[in-house]
């Protein structure tokens, strides 16, 4: 009790008036740590929620069953049959159909809305689906078994906008009608349409399948351990956490690089902080040294200043707590749990709001982290610090330059870390790279100071003022690391960013060029439980071939199948068969297939997750067939990040007989009317909503134009990391300054004025500030290399070409170079504007 006594006395009569005075720089570094912590902890409880929520939606679906049971992957579907024939089975009390759409409904406002629609039985609702039955009495469920009626969940409603809706007017493959609405269900989280399994067979035009059967066993009997050939059972639990594992790992990179950007725009921020307990540091120092005269310890004043810096950091991190779980709560209404991109198919009420109490402790542990870490380098030179000569003041003791070989050596260790394969299918090697080269930078910066000093030192000597700011810069090399820290790393980070930017949205354009070769593309509003299109009218493509303008009508083909490899492993993959008659986005080298073996090509992520390479042979399973398939080629595949198989469709069709058609390319003439074109296209469909079409050039601009709305937020970043960079060169610049007075004054004595003064001062920092840029180009180059060739591809399984934006890049490092000379110039104004007569006075003390 004593010593937190003593703690409490210190801190109020030494730390608090210096802190007092210091207001603004400390409550910009409070505000820098706090906006750092909001945003890496907003982006793990988003997300963390919407897993959540999406692991209880699955669980939903089954959670009354013992078993669900669905089709092996490439093995036929579940139907009726295989339903009747488990009915007759003894050790089975009870069981349940599932089958799953999605259909488009119109809204209030007119807006076709995307819902999911179940089949299933209605009269096992209360024993499997307890959660769904409907509101009122039974006869809503005996409305929905005697006619198409749907039953409609709460988040439906509040999606549609809609009250207490007697019809709805839907989308269906057979074209557009209005659906009786039974009754209402209590689920606000999922926006679901419910209705009879036989109805929803009809409406989607898949009769007799099933996507699911939902089992309870009879009490006391166990559960088989085998089941008919194509057939596989899971726990209802296992099931939805697999749903779980499955849109994690779908998300896992985009959530993944979101938490890094908001991490290193703390780590730019720690730059700040550093400059701010520097600059207290410095403009203490005939305080801290007068208290060691006077009796107190070394440990005694580094205690002092550790706890000033460990309550800054708490009180960062409170902040930092609240503004997470306010913009949290913000992104969960605004966005939804996946932050805008759409992966996870999140629809209905917005996920509530889940935190944990490790979280939380995580985040308010990292604000003094981050704090503490930040004053480890100013605060370590005090247990050197000779009292006496600061008193004097003469500064204190000169850099320690064992430290300078440090730089080159973490730039040298990063090429290895670049190197490594991803661990748990994170690159941490990747981002561990990216650490190394960032501060292997900023020690390796008095190097290269070094060598700017020495090729300016000719020119210089023609006057004394520029050859007294390079030998100044010179000899303060080991100083300039820590002066342009924050500046470096926000300029290589921004760098690193237009770089791999630029490259990712060039080969985007590339791709969407190559694999779009048509003028306009056609498939079926309806979709099946992947999320695919169903299939069209097989005469469809004849009779668009017939309308004026079409040149040219390919069919394209597109469902699941499953995978066989040669050393057992199973997976399920998407296949693709079109027409390969145009130029392929494809990667390495290709080789012809054997005769005895369909030709393919697979995607990086196909690659990545089987180890498979042209020329590998391995098993397609389609409905029940085995067919023999080689690898011909890699190609770079941006539209998933899931295993998919690409086929000459005329291939597809010999060896599989499968001549069904999901989508349709057309090329037009040169005088068509793409919109005459379309009219006549949905003319041919049962209804003229029925049909989903895009020219290439639409599906272009929307791709690019949510390419660009997804990376909008990095140059924010880059423009609070410069800025916070900027801050931390002032900073620095000020406790420099400070530590030079009695140099300023000598110089004054010896005849130079105030302006030369600043000239000089600014002299010094445009070159520290121009070594800074050139190792941040150079750092921001490297590290843009890394997230190309190998962050984006362990992580996303996308390969790109790397491609520099030099105008843009120039124009960075010239606004840095500028922006750093107008905070070099305000700095020097005011630390020598008002420090001049005290400059003199400290001089002449000293005579």
């Amino acid at each position: 009790m004593q010593a937190l006594r003593q703690a409490w006395g210190w801190w109020w009569q030494l730390s608090w008036p210096a802190l007092r005075l210091q207001w603004g720089r400390q409550l910009a570094a409070l505000l820098t740590i706090a906006l750092g912590l909001a945003l890496a902890g907003a982006v793990h409880w988003i997300n963390g929620s919407a897993l959540a929520q999406f692991e209880q939606a699955a669980r939903q679906s089954s959670a009354q069953a013992d078993l669900e049971l669905q089709a092996s992957p490439g093995a036929p579907g579940l139907t009726d049959s295989v339903y009747a024939q488990l009915a007759e089975r003894q050790d089975l009390a009870a069981l349940a159909p599932r089958l799953q759409g999605s259909v488009q409904v119109r809204a209030t406002d007119g807006r076709w809305v995307r819902l999911r629609l179940l089949g299933l039985d209605l009269l096992q609702m209360g024993s499997f689906h307890p959660q769904w039955l409907p509101r009122g009495d039974s006869q809503r469920l005996t409305d929905a078994l005697s006619g198409p009626a749907v039953l409609i969940s709460d988040a439906a409603l509040r999606q549609l906008q809609m009250t207490a809706p007697t019809t709805l007017q839907m989308d269906l493959p057979a074209g557009q009608a209005p659906v009786t609405v039974a009754g209402t269900v209590p689920d606000a989280n999922q926006s679901v349409l419910i209705m009879d399994v036989a109805w929803a067979q009809a409406l989607l035009q898949r009769p007799g399948e099933l996507d699911a059967i939902l089992l309870r066993m009879v009490p006391g009997q166990a559960v088989p351990a085998s089941w008919p050939e194509g057939i596989h059972a899971v726990a209802p639990q296992d099931q939805a956490r697999q749903q779980a594992d499955d849109a994690r790992r779908l998300t896992q990179a985009y959530r993944l690089n979101l938490g890094v950007l908001s991490l290193m725009a703390l780590f730019v921020g720690a730059f700040m902080v550093f400059a701010v307990h520097s600059l207290s540091v410095a403009q203490r120092l005939p305080q801290l040294a007068l208290l060691g005269v006077l009796g107190m310890s070394a440990r005694q004043r580094l205690g002092l200043l550790l706890g000033e810096a460990l309550l800054l950091g708490l009180a960062g991190a409170v902040l930092g707590l609240l503004l997470a779980l306010g913009l949290a709560e913000l992104g969960l209404r605004q966005l939804g749990g996946d932050l805008g991109s759409g992966m996870m198919g999140l629809s209905g009420a917005k996920p509530v709001l889940q935190t944990s109490t490790a979280s939380i402790l995580g985040l308010l542990l990292l604000g003094p982290v981050v704090s503490l870490g930040a004053a480890a380098l100013p605060l370590a030179r005090l247990r050197r610090l000779p009292a006496a000569q600061v008193l004097k003041g003469l500064g204190s003791s000169a850099p320690d330059r064992r430290w300078w070989l440090l730089g080159p050596t973490l730039l040298v260790l990063s090429l290895p870390l670049a190197a490594l394969p991803p661990v748990a299918d994170l690159p941490l090697g990747a981002y561990g790279a990216m650490v190394f080269l960032l501060l292997g930078a900023l020690g390796s910066v008095p190097w290269l100071l070094r060598v700017i000093t020495g090729l300016m030192r000719r020119r210089a000597a023609a006057s004394a003022l520029p050859l007294l700011a390079v030998e100044r810069a010179r000899d303060q090399a080991g100083e300039a690391g820590r002066l342009i820290a924050g500046v470096l790393v926000a300029l290589a980070l921004a760098v690193a960013m237009l770089v791999m930017i630029a490259s990712f949205r060039l080969s985007l354009d590339q791709w969407l060029m190559q694999m779009l070769p048509a003028d306009l593309y056609l498939r079926q509003t309806a979709r099946d439980t992947a999320e695919q299109a169903r299939p069209l009218d097989p005469a469809l493509a004849d009779k668009a071939a017939a309308l004026p303008g079409v040149t040219r009508v390919e069919a394209q083909r597109t469902r699941e199948i499953g995978l066989r490899l040669a050393d057992g492993r199973r997976d399920r993959a998407t296949l693709l068969a079109r027409p390969l008659d145009h130029r392929l986005p494809l990667q390495g080298v290709t080789v012809d297939p054997p005769a005895d073996a369909l030709g393919v090509y697979i995607n990086e992520a196909m690659r990545d997750a089987l180890g498979l390479a042209p020329g590998a042979r391995f098993t397609l399973q389609v409905a029940g067939r085995d067919l023999p398939a080689s690898v011909r080629g890699i190609w770079r595949d941006y539209s998933r990040q899931s295993s998919a198989v690409l086929v000459e469709r005329a291939d597809w069709q010999r060896v599989s007989g499968d001549a069904t058609l999901t989508e349709l390319a057309l090329w037009l003439s040169p005088q068509a009317d793409l919109q005459a074109v379309q009219a006549g296209l949905r003319q041919l469909a049962s209804s003229p909503e029925s049909v989903e079409m895009a020219s290439a050039g639409e599906l272009r601009r929307f791709s690019l134009a949510m390419f660009d709305r997804s990376f909008a937020i990095t140059y924010w970043l880059q423009a609070v990391g410069l800025g916070l960079g900027l801050f931390g060169v002032a900073a620095s610049l000020s406790a420099q300054l400070l530590a030079r007075r009695r140099e300023f004054g000598l110089l004054m004595h010896l005849g130079l004025t105030r302006a030369m003064l600043r000239r000089l001062v600014l002299g010094e920092t445009l070159i520290q500030g121009l070594a800074g840029a050139l190792m941040g180009l150079l750092v921001g180059l490297a590290i843009s290399a890394v997230l190309v060739f190998r962050l984006n591809p362990q992580s996303f399984h996308w390969s790109m070409d790397w491609q520099v934006p030099w105008t843009r890049v120039a124009e960075l490092l010239l606004a840095s170079l500028v922006a750093t000379a107008l905070t070099a110039t305000v700095a020097a104004a005011r630390a020598l504007g008002s420090r001049q007569g005290e400059a003199l006075r400290a001089v002449r003390e000293d005579w």
